[in-house]
């Protein structure tokens, strides 16, 4: 090629472009218009007109007009007194007070009912405006005033409530809406604060006391001199018969109002009440009994060997240092209760033992668990490690474990027939926490363990174990007991109060008979701890609770045996 391509001549591109690709520019002043043409025969501006003016009226009807066609109705607004009562249209739910819900057009029938409380009706007539209800909505204000039913019912379920529940304080207060007017049961509702008091551990727990008792003292409504003298009486009172009354206060509220509690004259003045009596129950010339003369071989009913408890003056409670009573408060209070004699049985009911119950006790057999539990006497672990109704092999002097709160009464009452012909009167039962306590010191007083400041054998608290040891394998207390701390944990008679022990007085007999005076609850007391305790974790004072249904391999029992 002679020439390179560098020396062609361009060629210029517009050249080789067809005309119709030409891009036209246009100035910025170009104007742009479009002229509407008429449509069947009516010009622009007439059917535009139209057009708008249609579009407005929509846009009111949408508005003004079709939320109330749609929805022909008005909106009730209810209230009652007292609050979250449920509210009924026709027979179906509609809310809880305070609530709004619309109501259909039409004669309505209206039903607000709370439980324990007489339902209150109303019939209500709705029109059901159409202009404007989605600016201005259709309301109908209502109140209704409820009245209490069965206050009695009302504080039995309110009680329990609280007891599953002490983390809803809420339960208390409003509970105490049976008193609007209804002053006649103002004794009753302040019988149900006395009986939450033994479950009060908290200071939102005791706000919620305040509020209660405020409004049964003014029916619930407004507070009168009259009714702030009923409340000043009532605390008076509960200050009267709970002389520990202020050891409760100050673990009922917080740390820092607890120290201001302390400094006041009145509470220091009553700790050194208190320290002056029991210091009388340590020193050598006390006459009361200790116990010292228990542990006499009982009677053998059905292969149980029973031991003798004396009756004596128990300090139950933490008094492990006794230089600490009246200066550290805690929920295991020392406080003196009268205990009377008892036969206790030496170790804890075996395997063994329970066979004979459950072979004339075919309802309380493994194999009608369902029928147990569906009853609420058993859990699903109930003798889960028997196997046809029989205990495991070479097992059979073991505590039987697996047992629930009433398995163990059921057994009791067994028994208590089986040495009727013998022993005419004789009682077999669960022992008490009181009873419990002073069997398991075996007549020592301010010691931690059945033995002394030490557990000893009397106790097994042993590494790697992995189930109880063999009834009857630690060394007897003083009463001659085996296995009374750290093999099963023991199920009691009372019902659990975390409080009990702080709304006590300085009288024995008085303390028995509150003792014998707890409300009942869904919960028992255990003593002893378990196997699976450590020593530093269970001590003769140590309470623990369960549901009464409950079984676990944690859980057995002994049983005591009171004569006529």
């Amino acid at each position: 090629m002679a020439e390179s391509l560098t020396s062609r001549t361009p060629i210029p591109i517009l050249a080789v472009m067809p005309k119709k690709d030409r891009v036209e520019t246009h100035s910025d002043d170009a104007e742009v218009s479009v002229q509407l043409k008429p449509v069947l025969g009516v010009r622009p501006g007439l059917y535009l007109s139209a057009l708008y003016g249609l579009a407005f009226a929509l846009l009111v009807f949408f508005l003004l007009f079709y939320p109330g066609l749609r929805h022909r109705g008005a909106y009730l607004v209810a209230t009652s007194f007292p609050g979250q009562a449920t509210v009924k249209v026709d027979g179906t739910f509609a809310g809880t007070t305070p609530c709004t819900v619309f109501v259909k057009r039409g004669t309505r029938q209206i039903e607000v009912s709370r439980p324990f409380f007489s339902p209150a009706t109303a019939t209500l007539s709705v029109r059901g405006r159409v202009f404007a209800t989605l600016l201005i909505p259709d309301r109908n204000k209502k109140s209704f005033e409820l009245s209490i039913a069965d206050v009695k019912r009302l504080l039995n379920w309110a009680l329990q409530d609280f007891q599953n529940n002490p983390t809803i304080p809420e339960i208390i207060s409003e509970a105490a809406w049976g008193a609007y007017k209804a002053p006649q049961n103002r004794a009753a509702l302040y019988q149900f604060l006395n009986n939450c008091m033994y479950y009060l551990t908290s200071e939102e727990q005791l706000r919620e006391l305040v509020v209660a008792a405020v409004r049964i003292s003014s029916s619930a409504t407004v507070l009168s001199p009259v009714g702030l003298i009923s409340l000043v009486q009532q605390i008076v009172q509960v200050k009267q018969k709970y002389p520990n009354f202020a050891s409760w206060a100050l673990l009922s509220i917080s740390r820092d109002n607890a120290k201001k509690l302390a400094a006041k004259p009145w509470v220091g003045q009553y700790l050194s009440d208190y320290r002056i009596a029991m210091s009388q129950y340590y020193q050598a010339s006390f006459s009361g009994s200790n116990g010292s003369q228990g542990g006499a071989r009982g009677p053998v009913a059905q292969g149980v060997s029973f031991r003798s408890v004396p009756q004596g003056t128990l300090v139950m409670g933490n008094d492990e240092k006794i230089d600490n009573l009246g200066k550290l408060v805690d929920q295991t209070l020392p406080h003196p209760i009268a205990v009377g004699a008892f036969f206790l049985s030496e170790t804890e009911i075996t395997n063994r033992q329970f066979q004979l119950f459950l072979d004339q006790s075919p309802d309380w057999l493994p194999a009608n668990c369902a029928s147990l539990i569906a009853r609420g006497l058993v859990g699903d672990q109930y003798l889960a490690d028997w196997t046809s109704g029989r205990a495991p092999s070479g097992r059979e002097d073991y505590p039987v474990t697996g047992v629930s709160y009433h398995a163990a009464a059921a057994y009791c009452g067994w028994l208590t027939r089986k040495i009727a012909p013998s022993v005419p009167g004789a009682v077999v039962r669960l022992p008490s926490e009181a009873e419990w306590e002073w069997a398991a010191r075996g007549g020592l007083r301010g010691m931690p363990y059945p033995l002394g400041e030490k557990p000893g054998a009397s106790v097994l608290f042993v590494k790697g174990i992995s189930g109880p040891e063999k009834a009857g394998s630690s060394e007897p207390n003083g009463y001659g007991l085996r296995d009374i701390i750290g093999n099963v944990w023991e199920w009691c008679a009372d019902s659990f109060a975390p409080a009990a022990f702080l709304l006590s007085s300085l009288d024995p007999a008085e303390n028995a008979r509150l003792a014998q005076s707890l409300p009942a609850s869904g919960d028992h007391s255990v003593r002893g701890g378990s196997w699976n305790n450590t020593r530093d974790q269970v001590k003769v004072y140590t309470r623990g609770s369960q549901p009464a249904d409950w079984c676990t391999p944690y859980i057995g029992f002994r049983v005591a045996l009171s004569r006529p």
